[in-house]
């Protein structure tokens, strides 16, 4: 590199005690001719040394260009390999462009008739609006009459809706009533009726005691033939009613024996 050139023979002359001719710093002093020496040797020494210098820059240069070469020839190849892809993107980009470019212009078309059927459709909905503003007013004037007709149906079923609950009200009293009336009848019947069954079983008891003493009278010395009779007339009572107070008492009263006068 150039920094390379700049520095590398200033620093060897530097270290040789001589002026750098790059630099340009100045050189040691040269030291007094020996005794019995040349007087130019400290010149020829400083040519030889400047030669040399001279020489090292020469192949310092050198190198640099074939480094620069090379890379310039670097930098050519991929500028021509970048070329080469932009021409392929620019290809590219142009078939893209053709294939977007004729799909735009399909697309156009197809909104074209899109829209010449959507005016069309627009077209006849505005015709249509004024038989929906006809029908609106139509349904406006049924709704109303049919809220009217609505209103005087639901005050006639409320009216009629009173009247029954009163009726039924009512009707539910006089039921009311009606029960309470059959629950006092039931009550006196079932009073009247267990009388009844007692003045049945106080009968049935004196006709049992009547049966008795009749049997007591007749007894003697058939009372062994009247019991079996007595005892059969109480089996054909109690078979109609087996269950009934009135017979249990009777076959009590039938399986006692008879007592003698």
């Amino acid at each position: 590199s150039y920094s390379s050139l700049g520095s590398t023979p200033h620093a060897r002359s530097q270290a040789r005690g001589v002026e750098s001719p790059v630099g340009g710093a100045p050189m040691a002093e040269p030291s007094p001719p020996a005794m019995g020496g040349h007087p130019f040797d400290d010149a020829f020494a400083v040519m030889k040394s400047m030669q040399a210098e001279l020489n090292q820059l020469k192949y310092d240069v050198q190198e640099e260009r074939h480094l620069r070469a090379k890379e310039v020839g670097e930098l050519q190849r991929e500028v021509r390999h970048l070329r080469s892809q932009l021409e392929q993107a620019l290809m590219d980009l142009s078939v893209a462009n053709e294939r977007v470019t004729n799909a735009l212009t399909s697309e156009t078309s197809l909104r074209g008739r899109a829209l010449e059927m959507l005016r069309t459709e627009v077209a006849d909905a505005i015709k249509r609006a004024s038989e929906v503003e006809h029908l609106k007013t139509v349904q406006a004037t049924q709704f109303g009459k049919l809220a009217a007709e609505l209103k005087l149906e639901r005050s006639e079923r409320q009216a009629a809706q009173t009247t029954l609950d009163a009726m039924l009200n009512a009707e539910v009293q006089t039921r009311t009533e009606e029960g309470a009336g059959h629950a006092k009848d039931m009550a006196q019947f079932r009073r009247q009726w267990e009388a009844t069954v007692m003045q049945d079983r106080e009968l049935f008891a004196l006709l049992v005691k009547d049966v008795q003493a009749a049997g007591d009278l007749l007894a003697g010395n058939v009372a062994k033939e009247t019991n079996p009779r007595l005892s059969a007339d109480v089996q054909s009572v109690t078979t109609a009613a087996p269950n009934s107070p009135d017979n249990m008492q009777l076959l009590d009263v039938g399986s006692r024996p008879c007592s003698s006068p």
